[in-house]
């Protein structure tokens, strides 16, 4: 019965974070209409990111369940609902801020403690690392939105770089080690 409210937990998650990484793709496509080039990248940055929690909470729940997961089997992804979210970038960014600081201050704070209740470390992993992560996200879009307000003027060429391995951004210089997973920057992807 615990278990199975840790694989709900995990399914949730994936199921949120691939709306999320498919929004933020969206909304990446709308910055790029209002000429807003580094915005789009930071976007399709993000959904990147989205998809190594996606990988990452699969991972686990097919050492859950004993079984390879494909999240077709669960996840269903309503673009046409997704797509009457979209409005213009400023609007994007105060969603994308909502929606981040919901799965940090919430889900995934929840998500983290019943895991650890439940002595499950491969749940708690991937969900601590999302937490993490996702913070991280959420205080980005603040930093940009806030100089979209403040109309500064946006670089065109700043590096953004995704640790392949929970998701964390980083910009214009890779990390010698992700702040959140240790891993190297070997790990860190550069985002086109």
């Amino acid at each position: 019965m615990l278990q199975l409210t840790i694989i709900n937990n995990l399914k949730e998650a994936i199921i949120g974070e691939s709306n999320a990484k498919k929004k933020y793709e969206l909304f990446s496509q709308q910055a790029l209409k209002e000429n807003l080039p580094f915005i789009s990248k930071l976007f399709r940055a993000i959904a990147y990111a989205e998809s190594v929690h996606i990988k990452n909470h699969l991972k686990a729940l097919s050492v859950l369940t004993g079984k390879q997961v494909k999240p077709e089997e669960f996840v269903k992804i309503d673009e046409s609902r997704i797509k009457k979210i979209v409005k213009n970038t400023s609007l994007n960014l105060k969603n994308a801020i909502e929606g981040e600081l919901y799965e940090t201050k919430k889900m995934y704070k929840d998500f983290v403690k019943n895991a650890k209740k439940n002595k499950n470390d491969v749940a708690e992993l991937t969900f601590f690392l999302a937490r993490k992560a996702e913070k991280i996200h959420a205080k980005l879009y603040e930093e940009f939105l806030k100089k979209l307000k403040n109309k500064e003027k946006l670089e065109m060429d700043i590096k953004i770089y995704v640790c392949e391995i929970c998701g964390n951004v980083e910009l214009m210089i890779k990390p010698l080690k992700c702040p959140i997973c240790d891993h190297s920057e070997k790990f860190f992807k550069l985002i086109e």
